[in-house]
């Protein structure tokens, strides 16, 4: 070996290395081989002389069983054929010669030959030619039985796969083709409903800014929703879409849901004169029969002995007077309800009839409406009353609304009297201002720019606004606002303030809101406050901002205000009608004591002091409320599992009056109702006029003269040389401050007419203390109403003839009510106050007749009779704590008990208790969030949506007329004459 260097090759080395391959090579190897790796052609190197063994040793064992079974067949028929042939007998006998047994034996078969079935060369090439054409089909080049394997494989797939649709993917192989891609993209994650790029087509913070301009826009919630989900989320388009149609569907399908317990199909009911008409009846003498029910009380008259009304279980029971009160009733009793209405009152309506003396004088019992039936905006009211009126003829039942006023006047609807306003002092005197619904803001602006000095109202060619009127802005804000006053009061229904401006106007004060805004002119100033606050007397600095925009939106609405044909009677009987068919009652005159309120069980009583709630009444279970107690000691009940009661009296009288002290100490009341106060009561003064509309020259409007908003008085402070606005007309029952021999700085100086002097601006000492102020009617200075009933009812005179009715509305006196300074605060009546005999009464009425007779002097030698009804209580007061509470809602905390009518939404105005009534019945049902704020479900639109379509069509002599319950004619006056009449009265 040399060093360093590899080992030389020899040649039979190399010769030996490939003689040893060669011998280690099979016999039958494929070319193809490869030593570590299996050849295709296994099956005919290696299994292939092991096979050919097998299956000729197969063959010749199968073959000898074959020879051997026919050889058997072969024997049995020859031993039919040899029955004559001798048969060899084997005897086996003893030593004595005796045979034991005797044995027959038949010939056994030949063994079968031993020689082989394939011994022949010729077989055995044939079987090799067998078997060397197998071993070539699975072991040729072109694989062909992989082919075919592969084939079948893919048939049994199929058959898994498709099923019963293969013959339908065999014929559209595109079709298997799709799905394949489909497959292979769901794999890889394309169908993901997020999408996995790193970075969103939209960045973050744009999004976030996107979102928040939409917030602020108005934009739903559910768009919000969707939005949010794309931009911050990541959602995939297809995705969001497949969202959509899955909402969309299921909010079609929660929209045809029947909401709690509403029948599948709400028939039509007859119009409530359809009893009293006959089809013999002349049109005049149906015409007379329609008065007629005018004459009676709505409600039947309660009797004490009548166990009935014990015995039954209702779902609803219905606490309180009005027409607000009979259109829950008639919503309820529509979807499915059974209740019953009980009312205070002897005249469900609301109405009252003067007693025997007076009616003996008059003629007849003639009924005075004390509450006043003014409607404001009169197309919203119409489709909310639609489906509790709606008849087999006529979709308002039959009640008709006239506006008040005359084309003359620009239907004039109220005359405000406000001290100092349109003058140049803050005395009692003042110029009166004429509210009409021709123009509205335009000519209400243009009254302010030509009377009380404020800018024109200028308009430029393109209709744009170019003038500089303060009031004309005002009004316009004031009706932005009010825009979010519907879902303000909605969002009450499901426990959830709506953050709006009309929320946020709702806790603040008018007074702040018209300082800001018409700083420079008072008239203008004092002029708004007035509009804001006619029907209390309740100063723009203890006024809420929301219920100062909800009246200016509805005095100066282009609509005007109406009032139903008939009055209240009209439209109570008809909505009485509605309910009684449904199978509810109405009952009058029933006494109230208590509501009844189921006891608490152990379980929840014990959870309730574990948890430390024990003292604390708001927090824990409440006990559910299952009816009411009559003065009479009957209990009128509710079904156990849903019933309901509700209160539309209000907040005070129900859970002050009626809830039990005891259950009122150990539960609590509402939260919130301890900040607020009740309104002082009012005493209403029934005045029977004799001659007509035009005989006495009465108006349709409603007078008022508010001391509440005075012209106020402006100083500049001379060092700052700022104004110091002065405050918005006086409070005549309000509290002074002063302390023990010594005033308190330079205090205010108010009297109950108004006339006031310089704020004061000092602090209150800590000695101070309160001395109620005595409240007295003064004569021409203290807050008024009066108004001319039968002047706004076209057909009054048609029923009654040649009698006007007249009812002067003025707070009540100290005389009749003492405040108590409680939480919440609360007026008590004193015993006797309703007594008309009493000298306190009496000296009011003669206050209240001759300031009556001052502003309207043609009413003297004409006054048939008076009567004065009072105190009445009128709600809460309409403060910012009223709007600011949460408990000032129609579901109360007590199980079972809810409350409606104006104190949820602006008192003294039949809209907003109509507007209540609303949503009482709306909770009593259970709509939900999601029904009211997205769907638009409601109980009056499923009313609307199951309720069967009416026919709209009546007959008389072939000619289609109105279905009306109280004709009447339309006044239309002649402009020219009436221009003609006022000019020759001038003149004499």
């Amino acid at each position: 070996m040399r060093m360093g260097r590899p080992p030389k090759r020899r040649r039979d080395a190399k010769q030996s290395q490939s003689q040893t391959q060669t011998a280690n090579k099979p016999k039958f190897a494929s070319p193809t081989l490869v030593v570590g790796q299996i050849s295709p052609d296994v099956v005919s190197s290696i299994l292939g002389p092991a096979m050919t063994d097998l299956a000729v040793q197969s063959v010749e064992d199968y073959a000898d069983a074959v020879l051997a079974y026919e050889h058997v067949n072969q024997f049995t028929a020859e031993k039919g054929e040899e029955e004559d042939k001798e048969v060899e007998v084997q005897v086996e006998m003893d030593l004595d010669g005796n045979i034991l047994q005797q044995q027959q034996t038949s010939p056994l078969p030949p063994p079968p030959s031993s020689q082989r079935l394939f011994s022949s060369q010729l077989d055995i090439e044939n079987l090799t030619e067998l078997l060397t054409s197998t071993s070539q089909h699975f072991s040729h080049t072109t694989n062909s039985w992989k082919v075919h394997a592969n084939a079948a494989k893919f048939e049994r797939l199929l058959d898994e796969k498709y099923g019963r649709l293969r013959p339908f993917i065999e014929s559209h192989p595109n079709v298997e083709i799709f799905i394949k891609n489909v497959q292979r993209k769901y794999a890889m994650g394309a169908f993901s409903p997020f999408r996995k790029s790193d970075s969103p087509p939209v960045g973050k913070t744009t999004s976030i800014m996107i979102l928040f301009m939409m917030h602020r826009n108005g934009v739903r919630m559910d768009a919000l929703l969707l939005a949010a989900t794309f931009f911050l989320v990541g959602l995939q388009p297809w995705a969001l879409v497949g969202l959509v149609i899955i909402g969309k569907w299921e909010m079609d399908r929660r929209k045809r849901k029947r909401i709690g317990g509403m029948p599948k199909k709400i028939a039509t009911v007859e119009a409530y004169f359809a009893s009293a008409l006959d089809a013999n009846l002349s049109e005049e003498e149906e015409v007379k029969a329609k008065y007629a029910l005018l004459d009676t009380p709505v409600g039947t008259k309660f009797n004490p002995a009548d166990l009935s009304l014990r015995d039954e279980e209702y779902d609803v029971i219905v606490l309180g007077s009005g027409p607000e009160t009979l259109y829950a009733a008639a919503l309820l009793a529509r979807a499915g309800k059974k209740l019953v209405v009980l009312s205070p009152r002897d005249d469900v309506s609301g109405c009252v009839t003067l007693g025997d003396k007076s009616s003996s004088v008059l003629g007849k019992k003639i009924p005075f409406d004390i509450d006043g039936m003014n409607v404001a905006q009169l197309s919203r009211q119409q489709e909310l009353l639609a489906p509790a009126l709606c008849t087999t003829t006529d979709t308002q039942g039959g009640i008709r609304f006239s506006r008040i006023g005359s084309n003359l006047d620009g239907y004039a609807h109220s005359i405000l009297s406000v001290p100092g306003l349109g003058t140049d002092n803050t005395s009692a005197e003042c110029v009166p201002v004429v509210l009409n619904a021709t123009g509205s803001l335009a000519s209400l602006a243009e009254y302010c720019s030509t009377c009380l000095g404020d800018g024109f109202p200028g308009v430029d060619l393109d209709g744009k606004d170019n003038g500089n009127s303060n009031s004309l802005s005002y009004l316009r804000a004031c009706n932005q606002i009010n825009a979010g006053s519907a879902d303000y009061y909605l969002s009450k229904l499901y426990n959830a303030k709506e953050s709006n401006a009309y929320q946020e106007a709702s806790v603040r004060t008018a007074s702040a809101f018209l300082n800001k805004c018409l700083p420079l002119n008072t008239h203008v100033r004092s002029l708004m406050a007035a509009i804001g606050m006619m029907n209390e007397n309740l100063c723009p600095d203890k006024t809420s901002m929301a219920a100062h925009v909800t009246n200016i939106c509805a005095m100066t609405s282009e609509e005007g205000v109406a009032y139903p044909v008939g009055g209240p009677r009209a439209i109570c009987h008809a909505l009485t009608s509605v309910i009684e068919q449904c199978g509810g009652r109405v009952v009058a005159g029933v006494s109230l004591q208590e509501l009844l309120l189921e006891k608490l069980d152990e379980k929840k009583e014990t959870k309730k002091k574990t948890n430390g709630e024990e003292n604390d009444p708001l927090k824990g279970p409440k006990p559910k409320c299952k009816g009411i107690r009559l003065q009479n000691g009957m209990d009128i009940k509710v079904s156990k599992d849903d019933g309901s009661v509700i209160s539309m009296l209000g907040f005070i009288p129900t859970f002050l009056n009626l809830l039990p002290a005891d259950t009122r100490a150990a539960h609590g009341v509402p939260p919130g109702l301890p900040a607020i106060s009740e309104r002082r009561p009012l005493m209403k003064i029934m005045v029977g006029l004799k001659g007509s509309n035009a005989d006495l020259n009465l108006t349709g409007a409603d007078w008022y003269r508010l001391p509440n908003a005075s012209l106020p008085y402006d100083e500049m402070d001379q060092a700052t040389g700022q104004i110091r606005f002065g405050a918005i007309g006086v409070d005549a029952g309000g509290d002074d401050l002063t302390t023990d021999g010594e005033a308190t700085g330079e205090t205010e100086t108010t009297s109950v007419g108004g006339r006031r002097g310089k704020q004061n601006k000092t602090a209150t000492p800590a000695t101070a203390k309160k001395i109620t102020r005595r409240c007295k009617f003064q004569t021409g200075e203290s807050w008024m109403k009066v108004s001319f009933p039968s002047a706004k009812d076209p057909s009054w005179h048609d029923r009654y003839g040649p009698i006007s009715t007249c009812v002067v509305t003025v707070e009540a006196c100290d005389d009749f009510v003492r405040a108590f300074d409680t939480k919440p605060q609360i007026y008590s009546i004193l015993k006797g106050a309703g007594n008309s005999t009493s000298g306190e009464m009496g000296r009011l009425m003669d206050r209240v007749m001759k300031d009556l007779l001052q502003t309207f002097p043609q009413l003297e030698d004409n006054i048939i009779c008076t009567q004065m009804y009072g105190p009445v209580r009128s709600g809460l007061t309409h403060c910012p704590a009223r709007f600011a509470i949460k408990g000032n809602r129609p579901e109360t905390s007590y199980p079972g008990l809810f409350v409606g009518g104006a104190d949820l939404t602006v008192g003294d105005s039949f809209s907003a208790s109509i507007v209540g009534g609303w949503m009482a019945a709306n909770a009593a049902m259970g709509y939900s969030m999601i029904d009211h704020v997205y769907l638009k479900k409601n109980l009056t639109s499923d009313l609307e949506q199951f309720m069967e379509e009416p026919s709209l069509v009546t007959e008389r002599d072939g000619v289609v007329v109105e279905d009306v319950g109280v004709p009447f004619k339309e006044v239309n006056i002649d402009e020219e004459n009436a221009t003609k009449a006022a000019e020759s009265s001038k003149e004499e």
